[in-house]
């Protein structure tokens, strides 16, 4: 049974705990893409505002060749909040039926979802991904949030 869908009609099917070191040496149905990171400071949560999806979501993003999961993290992270982390927990393995995107078509796929934490924010250097950054609190009315990655602070 799958976890939710989101008004796109994306599906979260499931959430495996697994170790990190296994997630490298398993095989599995699907391919692994990408990974996101659930990072706390001052016991809010970090979000950034994709410019192109109009909505707040977490950082992470594509996982490019050469780079593992934790790499593309820490990567991400710094590219589209200007925050620096040296560290990111593993927590594991997010399972999805994804629809139609400029990702791709139809299709099953595998994410990393991490945790991390920072005592204090950099300041926010808008890119071409986000236009700013908040620390929400998980229940106050911030606006549009990705549905699935409002979901996903529950696994962290």
């Amino acid at each position: 049974m799958a976890i939710m869908t989101d008004s796109r009609g994306n599906i979260f099917l499931d959430f495996i705990r697994i170790e990190y070191d296994k997630v490298i040496t398993s095989t599995l149905d699907a391919p692994l893409t990408h990974a996101l990171i659930v990072v706390k400071c001052q016991e809010k949560y970090l979000f950034m505002h994709n410019k192109w999806r109009n909505n707040w979501e977490l950082p992470g993003g594509i996982i490019e060749a050469g780079e593992n999961a934790q790499q593309c993290v820490i990567r991400e992270l710094f590219e589209e909040t200007n925050q620096n982390i040296n560290t990111a927990e593993f927590k594991g393995l997010m399972k999805f039926r994804l629809q139609p995107s400029f990702h791709g078509p139809e299709r099953t796929e595998y994410g990393a979802l991490f945790k991390g934490e920072l005592y204090q924010l950099d300041d926010f250097i808008e890119n071409n991904e986000s236009s700013s950054i908040i620390l929400w609190d998980g229940k106050s009315e911030i606006g549009d949030i990705a549905e699935i990655d409002r979901k996903l602070i529950e696994f962290v």
